[in-house]
Formats: structure tokens, sequence, C-alpha cells
């Protein structure tokens, strides 16, 4: 029996991972520290070296977090009792939760081998659950393909994050208390609030770039990419120019900063703290902001993520706090010159039937419900222009049909757009030695095994991430044909992380390959995955110009609204 890899990496220690009789060229560590939380709504720190050999052949603990509904992390998710202290403290640990998983080529770890591309994962969950230990995200035979059978190995590291009422929570007593902090440094983020999870990514993606060397990584060849909250992480990341420079290159799967704009403390905020005050019977009107918070703290953190399992709690977002994120983003986002002028490339893609899944719980799933779904994202007076974009719906089904089509459009393709664009016209402005390549892609496949259960969500959101990761667990669910997409959809993302993809691939009319009224013959540059699982190309744009600029007219009519609610509070305020 082969001895178990060992790395000895400077600054932390030696961690001693495993190898799989399964995919025998491909080392795993788990479990390995990059920060440790000492104390809960407050920055991160790095962890304390440790002496010895540290065992990482275990899945590390995950944030605290209530139970998902989504039907992908059901199948794959790690099932504990919750009765059972000792084995939930080994799941899921408020202190211990940000670790990162490492796959590398085995043959990596001889120092002699030249440095290789690295792709760091962020998990979805829409900041509410998730985490790097679930089977789906094993990146075991991803690293094996791309050894075996692409030729250009990478390095996958998979990292855990805060979430929910952990890492995206605030309100203005939150802020008051942070700000009042005198332990904290107001030059370094540490008194951002509600963003801890943002701050968490941030501090995984310094470790990668400070001590991935040591397992045969180039620190400057990484690519982040996540999917949903992970991708909206990633494109966060790419336009807060604290954070510019930590990867080169970024995958952003059914996702942007719009997909999960940043609330105010005073607003969104407030009403998650009002609702966990209510919960925890903290909603006597004598007792202090600051006692609040002092009792809340003191609550376990397994009860803390069990209040967001009431069904009152939707997505978790980011926070307008004005020391990490400054402004509203749906106006930011458009602004070509906020992106990192260091990424080399960006990928953006998304699922055929990205809405289907959000029926339930945003859309109208009855005639009864859809005047109000209608009122929420039509503009007043832009009823004609809605109908002739979607329709006007007849019966029960034509409402949640047209319903999911319309989140499809305004939380996915209509901000996938903005971002191309902008993106676009960022690259303009690099010198001609250096340009931005940008690859779009559209997945139309549904995952067979979902298919029959007659759920009717098609290509749903996330339905991606089976093919891209192809971990044992799900080549357990998909048919033969599924099997060999997987194996090509793991070819563009490995090439990709090795600047290939983008060469094949990548715009190369300007926007007019972006803008339905501009794309001619000739100009087929998105890669699309099947319904028939085959891989070709068709036109960027699926969203056709009239619903573009419904969505962009359907933006200024929202910012007017936020703005006339903010002279309405200020106003309350002088009375």
């Amino acid at each position: 029996m082969s001895t178990p890899p060992q790395v000895n990496i400077p600054g932390c220690g030696i961690v001693q991972g495993i190898e799989t009789s399964a995919q025998p060229t491909v080392a795993k560590f788990l479990n390995v520290p990059y920060a440790t939380v000492l104390e809960r709504w407050r920055p991160a720190v790095k962890p304390t070296p440790w002496k010895g050999v540290r065992d990482a052949s275990e899945q590390g603990p995950m944030c605290n977090q209530p139970k998902s509904a989504n039907i992908l992390v059901a199948m794959t998710s790690v099932e504990v009792d919750e009765d059972d202290e000792e084995a939930y403290s080994k799941v899921y640990s408020e202190e211990h939760c940000l670790n990162l998983n490492i796959f590398v080529p085995k043959n990596q770890l001889n120092r002699s081998q030249p440095l290789i591309p690295v792709m760091v994962w962020i998990h979805g969950g829409g900041y509410k659950d998730g985490s790097n230990a679930m089977d789906l995200y094993d990146s075991s035979n991803l690293v094996a393909h791309s050894i075996k059978t692409v030729g250009h190995p990478v390095i996958v590291v998979t990292i855990n994050y805060r979430l929910n009422y952990f890492g995206f929570f605030s309100s203005p007593e939150l802020v008051q208390e942070v700000q009042s902090d005198t332990r904290l440094s107001s030059g370094d983020h540490s008194k951002s609030v509600g963003n801890w999870g943002l701050l968490d990514q941030k501090m995984a993606l310094e470790w990668v770039r400070d001590h991935i060397e040591a397992f045969g990584g180039n620190p400057m060849e990484v690519t982040a990419f996540g999917e949903s909250a992970g991708s909206a992480s990633v494109g966060y990341h790419l336009t807060i120019p604290a954070h510019h420079g930590l990867f080169q290159r970024a995958i952003m799967q059914s996702g942007t900063p719009t997909t999960m704009t940043a609330g105010r403390p005073e607003l969104e905020g407030q009403r998650y703290f009002n609702q966990l005050c209510r919960h925890f019977g903290l909603n006597d009107p004598n007792m202090s902001g600051a006692e609040k918070l002092a009792k809340l703290r003191k609550i376990p953190a397994k009860d803390i993520a069990a209040a967001g399992d009431n069904g009152k709690i939707g997505m978790f977002i980011p926070t307008i706090d004005n020391v990490l994120i400054h402004g509203d983003v749906r106006e930011w986002i458009h602004d070509p010159s906020r992106y990192d002028p260091r990424v080399k490339a960006v990928m953006l893609g998304d699922c055929r039937d990205e809405g289907s899944m959000f029926v339930p719980d945003l859309g109208a799933k009855s005639l009864k419900q859809w005047p109000r779904f209608l009122s929420r994202y039509c503009p007043p007076g832009e009823e004609r222009e809605f109908g002739a974009i979607y329709g006007t719906p007849k019966t029960d089904a034509d409402a949640v049909r047209i319903s999911s089509t319309v989140l499809s459009d305004v939380v996915f393709l209509y901000p996938i757009h903005s971002t191309s664009v902008a993106l676009m016209r960022s690259g303009e402005n690099r010198r001609g030695d250096d340009p931005l390549d940008i690859v779009r892609y559209h997945f139309d496949r549904p995952l067979s095994i979902v298919e029959t259960l007659n759920l009717g969500l098609g290509a749903h959101h996330a339905v991606e991430l089976p093919f891209i990761f192809g971990s044992d667990t799900t080549l357990d669910i998909f048919s033969d044909e599924e099997k060999t997409l997987s194996l090509r959809v793991m070819n563009i993302w490995i090439l990709f992380a090795w600047g290939l993809t983008s060469r094949q691939y990548s715009l190369k009319h300007g926007l007019d390959s972006v803008l339905p009224a501009d794309v001619g013959e000739g100009k087929q540059e998105a890669i699309v995955f099947t319904e028939a699982a085959t891989v070709e190309k068709a036109q960027v744009e699926r969203l056709s110009a009239r619903t573009i600029a419904f969505w962009r007219r359907s933006e200024g009519w929202s910012k007017s609204m936020r703005e006339e609610k903010a002279r309405q509070r200020q106003r309350q305020a002088n009375l």
C-alpha cells in the first residue's frame, strides 16, 4: 500500500491527504483551514499554524444551515441526526467551517513538475445553504479527466464560507455595534456588515494565492468558478476594487451580482433581524438593539440556523454597507470601469429553464396570483408591451409557464446579458496585447432522472452541476449519453482554465455578437449543450432586442421607485 500523500504548507503546517482507489492519479486534502471564526458577526481571522501532521482525510464541518428544498442538494447532502450532538458537531461548526478541499494530480506533489492552473469552486445555495462536503462537488473525477483524457491537468479547490444568518445578516443595530467596535480597523473592511461570507471567500482566494504552489498549483493561473449565489459572488469579486487580482479567469454559471442584489440594513436587513428576534421571543419594545444582539450571540448556532426553516425566509443577500459595497449594484453593474482589469477571460452561461424552480416562491401558480405577479415585474403603463412579449395567461398552467419564463429573463438572462455587455466594453479599453476573452454558453439538457419525476422543471437551475464535476454519486444517475456529455462539459471547463476554450469559442465580433438586433449570419458564437446531449454553436443572446429594451426600462422604473422611497424615509427622519 502506498504512503499517504503529504504536503508541507509554508506558514501553516504539514497535511496528510488520501488517494482514492477509483482514481489513484488524484490526491485529496480535505478540511484544510483557511480561516477561523472567533466571534459571530465579525471578520474571520487566519488560523493558527499547527504542529505535527494534520489529518486531511475526512470532510470538515460546514456552516450551520437550515434544510434545503433544492432537489440536487437533497440528493447529495450529508445526512446527520441533529439530536446527536457529537455527530452534529462534526458536520456543522460555526467556528471551524472555513475550510477548503484540494483535489490535485498526485504527480504535481513532485516539486520537479511545472506549476499548473487552479480552479476554485464557490458553491451556490442562495447564500443560505450548501457546502464543499456535498458529494456533488467531489472533484476527483474532474481532476482525473484533466490528466488522463484532456492532457491539461488542473487542481480544483472547493471552499466553504459563512452562510445565512452567519454570513449575510445585517440591521441598523448591527451596523451601529460594529462601527463602535474599537477592536476593528476601518481601513481593511473589518467594519463591513452583512458581507462576512464574501470576505470569507476573499480569504480563501488569498489562501490559494499564498499557498497553492506547495501543491504544484500556479497562483497566477487561478480560475474562480461558481453557480447561482456562487456565481454572483464571483461577480462581486470582479467589481469590488479591494477584491481585484484574486483570480485571472472567471466562470459565472447562472448568476451575476444583480441576480443576488445587495440589500440595505434598514430595509431587507431589518426585516431579517426582526424575524430572528420574533423567532426567539426577543421582541420586547423595551429591549435595546444592543441587548437583542447580545442575546442572539448566546443562542447556539444550530438554533440560529433552524430559524430559517420556517418558510418565511428566502434567499439571503449581501449588504450595501458603504464599507465593502457602496451603492446599488443594479446601477454599477453596467459600468465597464468597475471590472477587474487583470482578469483575462470570463465565461458566462445559463440553463434553459432557469425560472422553473422559482415559480413556487416567486411566480404565479394560478390565475388568481397573476395580477400580483404582474404588478411586481411590470412597470405601470407597460402592461401591453409585457403581454406582447410574454403573452397573457388564460389558465393556471399558462400563469405558471409565463411566470417561469419571466423569472428566467429578469433574474438570470437579462443580468447575464448586461454583465456581458459591460465586460465587452471594459475589454475595449485594454491594450491590444492584453485582450479580454468572453465566452457564452447555454445549457439545455434536462437530467433524465429528474424528468422521470414529472415535475415539469426541464433544464432547471443548477442542472449543469452534475455534468461539470461528474462525481461518482452523479455518474450513478446518468444515462449513457449524459455520461458522454459530462466528459464534453469537463473538457470545456478544464481548457478554459488553461486559456484554451476562449481560443475556440470567444466572442470575436464585438458588441454585435451579443446584441440580438445586430447578430447576423455566421456569428454563432455561444456554446450550447443541447437537449440531445450534443455540443453545438448558436447565437449568443436568446433574449430579443425588444425584451432587452423592456427590462432596461424596467430598471429605470425600479430606480425611480427606490429613489422615491429613500426620499420618503428621509422626510420621515426629519420630522
